[in-house]
C-alpha cells in the first residue's frame, strides 16, 4: 500500500503528534508499506529525517507570533497556500499514494489536504491528536464554534475515517462534527516515541535517596499542578523529606505563587522549566512517584505517563478508566486514578505508594504491561493498516 502521511509537525520538531507521525510511519514501512511524509519547513534541523526509511518533504510555511489564544504555542503557522497545493499535487503526482493520512487537524494544513486529496481522487483518513478546547467559558464558546465551522466542515467532516485517540476524542469527534462523522471515528490508541523505547526499558539508574514525585509536562491551564502542589504539606507531614519536582515550560504564575504561599522551598518544590528529553527520562526513572495529568472536558493520559510506566514509574492521573476500552487500565493494578482536584486524595495515594514499596513495584510493574500489551507500535499500525484496507474497500464500490 502507498501511504502519504501528512502533518504539520515532525521531528527534529519536539510534539506529540510530531512523534506520532514518526513512529507510525516507521511502522508503516516495517510492515512493508509504501511511505511518504509531508510535513513544514519550520527552519530547524533535520538530519534525523535524513536516516528514516522513507522520504520526508517539507513545506514553506508563514510563522506566526506566539499567541495566548494558543497557549504561545512556538510553532504556529500559515501552509494553507495556492503554491503549497502546487507543491503537495506535484508529489502525489511523483508517488501515487493510495491514501492520505492527516495528523492533527487544528491547523490550515486539513484544508491543503482535503483539497488536494479531492483533486487526486484518494480517501483521506485523519488522526485528531489535540481537541481544541479553552479554560475559559467564553473562549471556550468562541473555539467550538470556529473548529465546527472552519476545520469540522472544512476538514474532519470530508475525512473518509477518524482515528481517535482514546475514547475522550470519540466523544468530542460526536459533540463537534455530529453523529455522522463519530460513525467514521475508531478508536485507535498512540504510543511513546519509538526511537526512545531501548531507554525507557533501560534498568539503567538509580531511584532518588529522597521520595520523589515527578511530574512532566508544559505547565498550562490544562495541566496545572497547582492541586498538586497543595498536597505537598500534606504528603510532607507523612514523609518529611519528599520532594516534587515539576520539569516543563511554566506558563501559569498561579503554580509558583502557590509553592511560595505554601512556604514550599526549593528543597520541597522544584520548577525546572522546559527539559531535555533524556534528563526528563532519568527524572522519571529516579522518582518513586509519576504524577501527572491534563484537565478539561476531554482529558487525555499523554505521553509522559506512558513513558513513566515503562520505566517502571507508578502512574498517578486522573482519567477514565475505560479510555482505552474495557480492561484495559485498571485502576490499582497499572495505574493510580484520583480526583485531581482534590488535594486532599491526591496526598492520600501519594503517601501510600511512597510509604510501600511492595504497592509501587505492583503498579509499575503493571503499568508497564499495560503499555506493552496494549499501545505498542506494532499493534496500532495493524490496527491502522486494517482501517486503510476497509476505507480502500468501501471508496471502491463507491
Amino acid at each position: 500500500m502507498k501511504i502519504l502521511l501528512f502533518s504539520n509537525w515532525f521531528p527534529p520538531i519536539r510534539s506529540g503528534s510530531s512523534y506520532y507521525t514518526s513512529s507510525l510511519a516507521q511502522s508503516l514501512a516495517a510492515r512493508g508499506h509504501d511511505v511518504v511524509v509531508v510535513t513544514l519547513d519550520w527552519g530547524t534541523r533535520c538530519d534525523q529525517s535524513e536516516t528514516m526509511p522513507f522520504p520526508v518533504h517539507r513545506l514553506p510555511v508563514f510563522c506566526l507570533p506566539r499567541m495566548p489564544l494558543f497557549y504561545n504555542l512556538k510553532l504556529m503557522g500559515l501552509a494553507f497556500t495556492p503554491g503549497n497545493i502546487n507543491r503537495l499535487k506535484t508529489l502525489i503526482d511523483k508517488y501515487h499514494p493510495d491514501i492520505i493520512h492527516h495528523v492533527n487537524h487544528i491547523f490550515d494544513t486539513t484544508f491543503l489536504s482535503v483539497i488536494v486529496a479531492k483533486w487526486a481522487g484518494i480517501p483521506v483518513v485523519g488522526s485528531i491528536t489535540t481537541p481544541i478546547q479553552h479554560q475559559n467559558p467564553v473562549k471556550q464558546g468562541i473555539m467550538t464554534f470556529l473548529d465546527r465551522m472552519t476545520v469540522g466542515f472544512f476538514g474532519v467532516q470530508k475525512w473518509d475515517a477518524v482515528v481517535s485517540l482514546d475514547s475522550t476524542v470519540h466523544r468530542y469527534v460526536g459533540d463537534l462534527y455530529g453523529k455522522k462523522t463519530q460513525g467514521r471515528s475508531f478508536v485507535i490508541p498512540f504510543g511513546v516515541r519509538m526511537e526512545s523505547m531501548a531507554q525507557y526499558e533501560s534498568d539503567a539508574g538509580e531511584k532518588s535517596r529522597y521520595p520523589q514525585i515527578v511530574f512532566v509536562g508544559h505547565i498550562h491551564p490544562f495541566r496545572n499542578p497547582v492541586q498538586l502542589i497543595k498536597a505537598m504539606p500534606l504528603i510532607l507531614k507523612e514523609v518529611p523529606n519528599a520532594r516534587l519536582i515539576l520539569a516543563g515550560r511554566v506558563d501559569l504564575k498561579e503554580p509558583v505563587g502557590i509553592a511560595s504561599e505554601l512556604h514550599l522551598t526549593g528543597e520541597n518544590v522544584q520548577f525546572l522549566g522546559e527539559t531535555p528529553h533524556d534528563e526528563v527520562v532519568r527524572l522519571i526513572k529516579a522518582s518513586h512517584v509519576f504524577a501527572s495529568w491534563v484537565t478539561g472536558p476531554y482529558p487525555s493520559l499523554g505521553t509522559a505517563p506512558m513513558e513513566a510506566m515503562l520505566c517502571g514509574t507508578p502512574v498517578v492521573n486522573d482519567i477514565p478508566e475505560d479510555l482505552f476500552g474495557e480492561n484495559k487500565l485498571k485502576n490499582n493494578e497499572n495505574i493510580m486514578l484520583v480526583n485531581s482536584l482534590d488535594s486532599h486524595a491526591i496526598a492520600e495515594i501519594i503517601v501510600c505508594l511512597l510509604k510501600d514499596e511492595k504497592l509501587r513495584q505492583k503498579i509499575g510493574s503493571g503499568g508497564r504491561c499495560f503499555v506493552r500489551e496494549h499501545l505498542s507500535w506494532e499493534s496500532i499500525a495493524g490496527q491502522i493498516e486494517a482501517l486503510y484496507a476497509n476505507v480502500l474497500k468501501e471508496k471502491s464500490f463507491l
